[in-house]
């Protein structure tokens, strides 16, 4: 029979059953329970109470009251607030003191696991006693600090190691991965995994044996890895080297953080745990102010703003999508029809003869059958998921659809014809979008009775990887529309940026100035190997060239013609494209573009291309330079499309830019970096830029403006 005792804890309720204290984690006002100074100190009050046995308490169970949320982490706010490395190490030496007293406690402690226990609170779990987990699909644990350009400051880089040993240890805190149920407990991470219907049962009877010394805890070593081969000499440092070596293979060392989780845990993994707190808490300190940490913080924050939902009109709702209709069963459709499906929206893909669909249908049902075993579900589930795809050769259905998206070729009037189609076949209040890079939406509203409901929506490929998806917004879109579709990019997993229906939008057009230099530096005799060489040095995922080979010369091209009829008086444009495309270049597609492919692999650049561009690779610029004539165009065009409301919001803009074509994330998007390096010395540099080139490396007029009165886009 279950009591309640009352408590003085907002966040923190005490309950006692048998014996068992039951703390119940629920942070009012908040959907997720975050670890803030103000629950460490309800946390510090409950361990006190702990302590004195209250209640005539044996044992204390952790449960969380928010469904999907055990615990999120550390509240991130608080790392915007620290200037000065001390200011975090004392942050870090206080979450550990907690931890320790946690882990000190004469009462056994059991953590009762059902969603996410990330960061702080997976911290906290590793100094309980012992760990049940909820097998469910929410349930998560992981450190994710390093996304952050952070190591686990709570004690997470001493006591993971000291449970499931270091190699294990490493992944985890290296990559940031989040474990399911099943899988942390074959790591030793979780004790038992159990149905979430009888977790506070077993979690209440587990921590009454601890009490009755009928189970033995389950707690890290004080020092040294339980994993017998990492106690041979040497094996450690071994593990250790070839970590290193593939994190900066993996970042070119251009982040800091998993360097140090590296330095930290090669430290102090076999001595004494004290000591090795104090080397965390030193090492927390440092990065949590270093401009790559910050960065990523911004960049956290600015994903979340971007996620808000656009405001409504008084009385104007916009419905959530459970079923919808996808357009063009081609690779982008069939992507966009199983990231749907996958998070629970109903499909009907689309196309217009049998053959096509079935390559479409397959391909999404590859996709789907990939996400099943990613996440391990269970036959019964893989039946529900696959049943949400439902292939279609007419329009049947589509009046129950609250959205559709067209995928079709990017021809205009094969979109207007199809939008005539879909607008005789759909509800009066269903959304059509259409999925399109090139093409402005307006003119696709042109052909329906209703441009009001007309929206765009730009995927970018491959779809189940990309997490950026433009919400385009022409100037006849009513409210629900683009609420509604920015509610749906929302529920598959996506983040929604809202931009202006302007050529080229915003992706697309910063990245148009940043490939066109990149031509005319090849044209000018630059070696490819340079070009690339230098983007990717400065941190970009991948050079210019390369890019375009991904993409397709012809889909390059064509981008490239509608920008250049939009913005062409900026100055000078390459031909290049067109030169290649007339020999039958089309990039890795048909295995024929500035590289070399043999069996899909690329093998090198191809020496023809030269040749065929009528120039002679010679000697390349320095690569700062080569940086600036790259980057600093990109720059200039992401504060020009802000000066014309082609995006609202410098967040809108970084954000767009790191997860739409991988602005590296250290540097914080273009309008964080620009801040960075100072308003006046980028007009410096492209007004020098100017003077040499030409008036393409112009400074914008916000730019220049926000220069000469010393401002910044960000306070």
């Amino acid at each position: 029979m279950a009591t309640a005792a009352a408590s003085q804890a907002a966040a923190l309720r005490w309950e006692v059953e048998d014996g068992v204290a039951v703390l119940v984690l629920d942070v009012p006002g908040r959907p997720v329970n975050v670890l803030s100074p103000e629950l460490t100190r309800e946390f510090e009050r409950a361990l006190e109470r702990l302590a004195r046995r209250e209640d005539g308490v044996r044992a204390a169970v952790l449960l969380s009251g928010k469904p999907g949320v055990w615990i999120a982490g550390a509240d991130i706010d608080l790392f915007r607030t620290l200037t000065r490395p001390e200011e975090a190490e004392a942050l870090s030496r206080h979450a550990q003191e907690l931890m320790n007293r946690l882990a000190a406690l004469p009462v056994p402690l059991v953590a009762a696991i059902e969603g996410v226990a990330l960061g702080g609170g997976l911290e906290l779990a590793l100094a309980c006693s012992y760990r049940v987990a909820a097998d469910t699909p929410k349930t998560r644990l992981g450190l994710p600090e390093v996304q952050l350009g952070l190591l686990p400051g709570a004690g997470g880089t001493q006591r993971l190691p000291r449970l499931i040993g270091v190699r294990s240890a490493l992944d985890l805190m290296l990559t940031g991965r989040q474990l399911d149920p099943r899988r942390a407990s074959k790591l030793g991470l979780v004790d038992e995994v159990v149905p979430a219907s009888i977790l506070r049962r077993i979690a209440v009877q587990r921590a009454r044996e601890l009490a009755d010394g009928q189970r033995a805890p389950h707690l890290p070593r004080e020092r040294g890895s339980p994993v017998a081969w990492e106690r041979v000499p040497g094996a450690v440092a071994l593990v250790l080297r070839q970590a290193r070596a593939q994190v900066v293979r993996q970042t070119k060392g251009h982040y800091p953080a998993p360097l140090r989780i590296l330095e930290v845990v090669g430290r102090t993994w076999n001595r004494p745990l004290a000591e090795g707190l104090r080397e965390e808490a030193r090492a927390f300190g440092a990065l949590a102010v270093t401009p790559e940490s910050r960065a990523l913080v911004h960049i956290f924050f600015a994903s979340n703003r971007a996620k808000e939902d656009p405001p409504l009109p008084p009385g104007v709702r916009a419905p959530t999508v459970q079923r919808m209709m996808v357009v063009g069963a081609g690779f982008m459709g069939a992507g966009i029809a199983a990231v749907s499906a996958q998070n629970g929206i109903r499909v009907r893909l689309k196309d217009v003869n049998a053959e096509a669909l079935g390559r479409g249908l397959r391909t999404a049902r590859q996709l789907l059958e990939t996400y099943a075993q990613r996440r391990r579900l269970p036959r019964w589930e893989r039946t529900k998921l696959f049943d949400r795809l439902q292939p279609t050769l007419r329009y049947n259905g589509l009046r129950h659809a609250e959205l559709v998206v067209e995928a079709v070729f990017e021809d205009v009037e094969l979109k207007r014809h199809v939008f005539r189609e879909l607008e005789a076949a759909a509800a009066p209040t269903t959304v059509l979008a259409s999925n399109t890079s090139t093409i402005p939406i307006a003119r696709l509203a042109e052909a329906v009775q209703r441009p009001e409901r007309v929206i765009g929506l730009h995927f970018f490929s491959p779809v189940e990887r990309m997490p950026l998806v433009e919400v385009i917004v022409p100037s006849t879109a009513a409210p629900a529309a683009v609420a509604l579709g920015h509610r749906y990019v929302k529920a598959i997993g996506k983040t929604p940026i809202r931009v202006a229906d302007r050529p080229g939008f915003y992706v697309n057009r910063i990245l148009g100035p940043y490939v066109q230099e990149a031509l005319l530096l090849l044209e000018s005799g630059v070696p490819i190997e340079a070009i690339d060489a230098a983007a990717v040095a400065w941190g970009l995922p991948v050079g210019p060239i390369t890019l375009l080979d991904e993409v397709g010369l012809d889909v390059a091209q064509k981008s490239g013609e509608i920008l250049r009829q939009a913005f062409g008086d900026r100055g000078a444009a390459s031909d290049a494209l067109a030169r290649l495309m007339a020999d039958g270049r089309l990039g890795r597609k048909n295995g024929r573009g500035f590289f070399r492919y043999e069996a899909g692999k690329r093998r090198g650049v191809d020496a023809e291309v030269y040749r065929l561009l009528g120039v002679q690779p010679g000697a390349a610029p320095p690569t700062p330079e080569l940086q600036d004539r790259l980057v600093l165009p990109l720059l200039n065009e992401a504060v020009r499309a802000l000066e014309e409301g082609v995006i609202d919001s410098p967040d809108v803009g970084d954000i767009g830019a790191v997860f739409g074509f991988g602005f590296p994330p250290f540097r914080g998007g273009p309008f964080w970096h620009l801040d960075q390096v100072g308003l006046s010395t980028v007009v410096a540099r492209l007004e020098e830029l100017t003077r040499r080139f030409g008036r393409r490396f112009e400074p914008t007029a916000l730019l220049r403006a926000k220069a000469e009165r010393g401002e910044r886009f960000y306070a």
